[in-house]
């Protein structure tokens, strides 16, 4: 990788976010990142083509649905990102250090959980890949907005039903899966529009 791709793409704030959405979110679709870093779907696609063609990200399918994820050198690249986001610290827009939190924090998703924490925290997970998953169907088949959110409405009954487990769990739910709660209910408002 020369040192003008190096600075054209890591340099400028959409790849740097598409790559770190990338790395949150673990396999996503074009559609989910064109959304997370406020771009536009033909500039994200571009974004993504120039990783790939670098080694950076990778394309799987399933059935018509196109997924990306980091590559092994991928996450190396990211790993290293991230540090020197961390170390530019205040110096960087605040989007770039939400996304490295949000990792770090996932990370160390699993460590103590209680049985009550894990089934919760495994039920969210469940409901986020099926937002995705929809969301990534609809987009695909060019949905309108309105088809969109009548087909994810239902899942907002689902994050409440979750919400009142853990407000009502007579067992201490783990900080990491009120994070995973609050970051599924925020995706699922932002692609009903409530947000």
């Amino acid at each position: 990788m020369s040192r003008e791709e190096v600075e054209n793409l890591f340099l400028q704030e959409k790849p740097t976010l598409a790559l770190l959405t990338i790395w949150s979110l673990k396999k996503t679709y074009a559609s989910v990142i064109t959304k997370q870093i406020n771009s536009t779907f033909a500039h994200t696609t571009k974004i993504i083509s120039k990783m790939a063609d670098m080694g950076l990200v990778q394309f799987t399918s399933e059935g018509r649905i196109k997924y990306v994820e980091l590559t092994e050198y991928g996450v190396d690249v990211v790993t290293t990102l991230r540090d020197f986001i961390i170390t530019l610290g205040d110096n960087l827009p605040e989007k770039y250090s939400e996304l490295v939190e949000a990792v770090e924090e996932e990370e160390s998703e699993g460590t103590q959980l209680n049985r009550e924490s894990r089934e919760i925290l495994e039920r969210i997970k469940t409901l986020r890949s099926k937002i995705e998953d929809i969301y990534g169907q609809l987009v695909e088949a060019n949905a309108s907005e309105d088809r969109i959110k009548l087909k994810l409405g239902p899942f907002s009954r689902e994050i409440h039903m979750i919400g009142d487990r853990i407000e009502n769990s007579e067992e201490p739910i783990h900080d990491d899966v009120l994070i995973a709660y609050s970051n599924t209910k925020d995706v699922l408002d932002k692609l009903l529009g409530r947000k």
